[in-house]
């Protein structure tokens, strides 16, 4: 996949990494109970960083692989959850906890949900850009042509990715400066596609753009996104068939 910049961090990111910072709390808490400790005590607290820093290391590794919204950011958090849920479960052994059985089952649980729209949210098209800096040649074996525009630049490029959220394009020549809302046209099937938009990524080479749509309504006086991906969707044209 292309190197992306991600522009607008999601709030689920922010709310991913701040579950991180939970689950660490997660563990100091229980293991105090565990042990009859005060989970106020500075001293507890100080060797907190030594007794925990195999789940420690892992958790800060991961809230940066998702701020960056790296592709190794899932295996981190499934790693980082992995730890703490062993190290819970492994104390169940030593003795066993009603209260630590229904904790460590909400944990799990949200960290499954968690997972999961983290999961949808790396999989939008406006992140990816469905071709790769390795690509010999065009990335692309079929093209549907596109342009975006603002009171200050035009350019012209086509189509690599697409859903019903947002869009990625590749720009025949890279942009010459930052942009953060534009109009995008589509021309597909003799008709032409516009509306306004949000950059949300950018490829390093400030060649790719995510974009990113606001829901709206089919319009009586002009083809938006909404019914270009009504349109594709019908004739079953995917963004697979155009490499």
């Amino acid at each position: 996949m292309e190197q992306l910049k991600v522009k607008k961090k999601d709030v689920l990111v922010v709310n991913l990494i701040f579950f991180l910072i939970l689950s660490f709390l997660f563990l100091y808490l229980q293991y105090a109970y565990r042990y009859h400790l005060s989970p106020f005590s500075m001293a507890y607290f100080r060797k907190s960083i030594e007794l925990f820093w195999y789940a420690l290391c892992p958790m800060i590794i991961a809230s940066l692989l998702c701020w960056r919204h790296n592709s190794w950011s899932k295996i981190a958090y499934i790693l980082s959850v992995g730890i703490v849920s062993f190290k819970a479960i492994e104390g169940l052994f030593i003795e066993f906890n009603k209260i630590i059985v229904v904790a460590l089952f909400f944990y799990v649980v949200i960290a499954y949900f968690i997972y999961q729209l983290y999961s949808y949210y790396l999989s939008l098209a406006s992140l990816n850009p469905n071709y790769s800096s390795q690509d010999l040649f065009d990335p692309l074996l079929k093209k549907i042509n596109c342009e975006i525009s603002n009171s200050q630049m035009v350019s012209k490029g086509y189509l690599t990715n697409w859903d019903e959220e947002g869009c990625f394009i590749m720009l025949e020549q890279p942009l010459s400066e930052k942009i953060k809302n534009l109009r995008l046209t589509i021309e597909f099937s003799g008709r032409s596609f516009e509306q306004d938009g949000e950059v949300v990524a950018q490829s390093t080479d400030f060649k790719g753009v995510g974009i990113k749509f606001n829901k709206i309504p089919k319009g009586l006086n002009v083809f938006n996104y909404a019914e270009f991906n009504e349109l594709v969707h019908e004739l079953g044209f995917k963004p697979e068939r155009l490499r």
